[in-house]
């Protein structure tokens, strides 16, 4: 191929079809372009471990600049346009730049709040390094945070900043924290694992605005009900969706790029990567915004590029997240379920909770703090049976045995 493999997009997954070419023994050339001015990094850290270290201020970075020695390094570049007839991109310098096979990896947008005062200093959205390092530096100045919206990014931010010694107060639209992932019970254990550490939840409000002093600082936030809660930060976590600003008439899009089993689009010779992607899995079409889909479809596209069609995508959806010195995994795709059968006790801190249908099969697992392990509940899943209670509710039965 005289102009290789181009990828748009340092992310997770752009970084994971790389390294799946390097290791299939591609002898190519690559070319990465990448909107940031960095190497790729594991963006997943900076909420958790990266930020915790209040004096780190380097990239958590995948490799270092040696890795990329074959590999034609675009930062700082935004692409513009696909032609897929010519095979070429356009980027807003307005280079031309030729591919044989193209990979979309553009990650995700966030979402925004446009409520009175938002523009005040002080106020954050965690997506990239850059922004990271921004929230690292004001909240070595503060005392008060409000988080808005509890879902894993604003609870593990939740987690740090407390662990950091300051007053976190998060705002929630929903009832429940996490509700419409796990449930009202599996909720309840957050909210209070979080209140222990000193987390204040006003759960069932939005933020009407933002009060902002005589500085152009964030003083408070208030909420639709009027209540007032002091901060000199607030950091923004309502959620993202899919970056599909490149287009094209025949690229097709359902909330993200459509992507076959391969991580083909339906363009030729175009494929997507990602949290950017919606694809088949199960007979029905999904998203997932999680580090391991990322890294997981990186991998697997990369293996469908060396050879074409040969490595379908249908890896069980998973995903972790770790706050104070707890660890959660959850490993399937449950948007409803029938009942929640719960193994062990949240109140020892080791739990499983099996999402199941109308037939006791278990569409998603939660699990907490090793009480199971992920080998054991991708093998227990996998065996596609109805779940037998009472083995299943006793803990000295192992899932792999069960």
């Amino acid at each position: 191929m005289e102009h290789g493999i181009v990828i748009i997009g340092g992310s997770v997954s752009g970084y994971n079809v790389i390294a799946g070419l390097k290791k299939g023994g591609y002898q190519g050339k690559i070319t990465l372009i990448n909107q940031q001015n960095y190497l790729p990094y594991d963006v997943s850290t900076l909420s958790k471990s990266w930020m915790l270290d209040q004096e780190n201020l380097d990239p958590p970075l995948f490799k270092q600049a040696d890795y990329y020695a074959d590999v034609t390094l675009k930062l700082n570049t935004v692409i513009t346009q696909i032609n897929p007839e010519e095979k070429t991109i356009l980027t807003q310098d307005n280079e031309e730049i030729p591919y044989d096979t193209l990979v979309l990896a553009t990650g995700s947008v966030l979402r925004t709040l446009n409520v009175p005062g938002s523009d005040a200093a002080g106020i954050f959205y965690l997506r990239d390094f850059e922004k990271a390092t921004k929230i690292k530096a004001w909240a070595k100045k503060i005392k008060e945070l409000v988080i808005v919206g509890a879902g894993f990014i604003g609870l593990e931010m939740a987690s740090t900043f407390s662990q950091w010694g300051l007053q976190v107060t998060v705002i929630e639209h929903a009832d429940f924290p996490l509700g419409r992932i796990l449930g009202e019970e599996a909720s309840r254990y957050f909210m209070k694992m979080h209140e222990e550490h000193g987390v204040r939840f006003l759960t069932g409000e939005d933020l009407q605005s933002f009060i902002i002093d005589e500085n152009g600082n964030v003083s408070a936030a208030v909420t639709a009900t009027g209540k007032q809660i002091d901060c000199q930060m607030a950091v923004i976590g309502v959620g993202v969706t899919p970056n599909i600003t490149l287009s094209h008439p025949d690229l097709k899009v359902e909330r993200g790029y459509l992507v076959n089993e391969y991580g083909e689009t339906t363009l030729p010779d175009v494929y997507a990567v990602g949290d950017c992607v919606v694809w088949p899995y199960q007979s029905q079409l999904i998203h997932v915004e999680h580090w391991e889909h990322a890294h997981d479809h990186g991998k697997a596209v990369a293996r469908n590029i060396l050879n074409p069609q040969s490595s379908p995508y249908t890896v069980r959806p998973y995903f972790w997240t770790d706050q104070y010195d707890q660890h959660f995994e959850y490993l399937g795709h449950a948007l409803t379920w029938d009942r929640i059968i719960t193994r062990g006790s949240l109140s020892d801190c080791q739990f499983t909770l099996a999402y199941v249908d109308e037939n006791n099969l278990p569409i998603a697992i939660f699990f907490a703090n090793n009480g199971d392990k992920r080998k054991d509940v991708a093998k227990f899943m996998d065996t596609n049976q109805p779940i037998e209670e009472e083995k299943f509710i006793d803990m000295n039965n192992k899932l792999n045995e069960i």
